[in-house]
């Protein structure tokens, strides 16, 4: 305890009688006294020591005691020692202005009273003990912070650890859910495409085993059967593209009011009699800014899902609205397209992967698993959002948000205009598959077009630059060396109105047309129909032709 710890005292006096008097008088068990006889003597015990008061004869042969206080303030050591002087002279004025202006705290007249003596002297002496006491709370206080300074870096230290920790597991989580969905994804691919190559593997062989016996009967059935299977595995290609959000789309101002009731039209001859099908549709809604053939595609497949949903029968309302803006989640206008079913909801471990490629909870043979796929791809791929909300005998909602616009609707034509024929147009055919070519080039034979075939786009280059006359080049877009758009891009440099069609299997940055395209410039997808490449050849031909005319008259 520090109370307990002796008080060190220094008294000095040339005459020992007095230091022995001093002591005599001031004795008690916290206190240990530092006699000095001269200045000299206690300079050397003020190095040594931690001194709580000094008590300076004035008188000293040599140093006296104005000197030696002097010299006690002007040592950083001994500079805040309190000093009492202890003198005979204290009723001299001059004496006691020099002795507080050589440091002293105070006098003691001499003849000293004992009891004047033992107050001042223990006025100091708590002094020192109150600064002890303080000092020690102080290391004390700065041990604990130390201790609790390396608890906490011990702690932050844990804490760290067990973060990286959790990363790792998260990251090794992820990882394994994402080698799991690669292999959900590509293993229902292997299996859908397996099945629909089986199709057209079979009905090609079987087709060429007959001709080879000169059987023509069934060949029909084998070839609708081959035809058949390529369209479907064309459908799941798409669908597979508009989940990865690489799908050309051809956003355009649309009336959601007339396509909702449309879908609502198809949908209602796939009703059981026990679905009520309701459309909740008010006037005056905005004009979305979508693809008209997927926004179609997505909203039937959520109501033949939800449709799925309800054996039993209930209600499947279609409805939009607009969107109320969601701080911090989308900017914007949007309107809100939402399929709500009343059927068997879905509990929180379907929900969580209604969204994944090939997932589904339908009868082997009842679905694909793509549908809610596609329509996720879609929503993000327009600006918009899709959620659901289902709960387990509470029915199912999907609402899908895309961005509405200002701008006007474009007028659709009801009826696909037939392929135009040529009149020995030139048609310059860049692409790298030998046999997409093949195809091409034979119908641009049958519209009586010529073709000019060239693999390899770095060759194309010389042709488009030199004056050879060209009507239309048909290009490929991803190819090697030059993709479709560089090549097309040289081309207008020397000839600033060809028409240009690209056809593409897949679209990496060309997934929003009306960025990708110029002036005289379209755009269809591998696989494509033969009457559908017609009909963009022809159109493109007859646009260029009719400008031309106009230009000229």
């Amino acid at each position: 305890m520090t109370a307990a710890r002796p008080v060190p005292l220094l008294i000095v006096d040339d005459l020992p009688e007095n230091l022995l008097a001093l002591e005599a008088l001031l004795r008690t068990d916290h206190l240990t006294f530092l006699r000095a006889r001269s200045g000299e003597e206690a300079l050397e015990l003020l190095l040594k020591h931690d001194v709580a008061l000094a008590l300076l004869d004035v008188q000293m042969p040599g140093m006296d005691g104005f000197e030696l206080a002097e010299f006690m303030r002007g040592n950083e050591r001994s500079r805040r020692v309190p000093i009492i002087f202890v003198t005979a002279g204290s009723g001299d004025t001059h004496r006691r202005f020099r002795g507080y202006e050589a440091g002293a705290v105070d006098f003691i007249q001499k003849p000293i009273e004992p009891d004047v003596l033992r107050s001042k002297v223990g006025v100091f002496v708590d002094l020192h003990q109150q600064r002890l006491a303080l000092a020690d709370a102080a290391d004390q206080l700065e041990v604990q912070v130390r201790q609790r300074t390396a608890e906490l870096e011990l702690a932050m230290r844990r804490l760290k650890e067990e973060v990286a920790e959790r990363e790792r597991a998260e990251a090794s989580l992820r990882q394994s859910q994402k080698m799991e969905a690669v292999g959900q994804l590509t293993g229902g691919i292997a299996h859908d495409f397996n099945n629909m190559l089986t199709g057209i593997i079979g009905s090609l062989d079987m087709m060429r085993r007959r001709i080879a016996d000169g059987r023509m009967d069934g060949i029909d059935r084998y070839l609708d059967t081959a035809l058949g299977s390529a369209e479907r595995a064309a459908a799941l290609t798409h669908r597979l593209l508009a989940f990865a959000r690489r799908q050309p789309l051809d956003p355009q101002p649309l009336d959601v009011a007339a396509i909702l009731q449309s879908v609502a039209q198809l949908v209602s001859h796939a009703l059981p009699e026990n679905v009520r099908l309701r459309l909740d549709i008010p006037d005056g809604l905005p004009l979305v800014l979508a693809d008209s053939n997927q926004l179609e595609n997505a909203i039937l497949n959520l109501a033949v899902n939800a449709r799925d949903a309800m054996p039993d029968g209930g209600d499947l309302v279609i409805s939009a609205a607009r969107a109320v803006p969601l701080e911090g989640v989308i900017a914007g206008e949007f309107l809100l397209i939402s399929v709500a079913d009343t059927g068997q909801g879905m509990p929180p471990e379907v929900l969580e992967k209604v969204f994944e490629p090939f997932f589904t909870t339908k009868p082997i043979g009842q679905g694909t698993g793509l549908g809610l796929s596609m329509v996720y791809g879609f929503a993000q791929q327009s600006g918009g959002t899709v959620r659901i909300d289902s709960q387990p005998g509470a029915g199912t909602t999907i609402a899908l948000t895309l961005p509405t616009t200002r701008s006007a609707p474009v007028p659709q034509s009801g009826v696909q205009p037939a392929a135009r024929k040529g009149a020995g147009e030139r048609v310059l055919v860049v692409e790298d598959e030998d046999a997409v070519r093949m195809l091409v080039r034979e119908v641009l034979e049958e519209l009586d077009y010529e073709a000019i075939e060239i693999a390899d786009p770095a060759k194309a280059l010389p042709c488009l630059a030199s004056g050879e006359h060209i009507d239309l080049m048909i290009s490929d877009i991803g190819m090697p060396g030059i993709n479709g758009r560089e090549l097309a891009d040289e081309a207008r440099r020397t000839r600033p109105d060809l028409p240009i069609l690209f056809i593409t299997g897949y679209a990496g940055h060309e997934t929003t047309l009306a960025d990708f395209l110029g002036p005289g410039m379209s755009l269809i997808t591998k696989p494509f129909t033969l009457e559908k490449l017609a009909r963009t050849i022809g159109e493109l031909i007859g646009s260029s032709k009719v400008e031309a005319s106009e230009q000229s008259s």
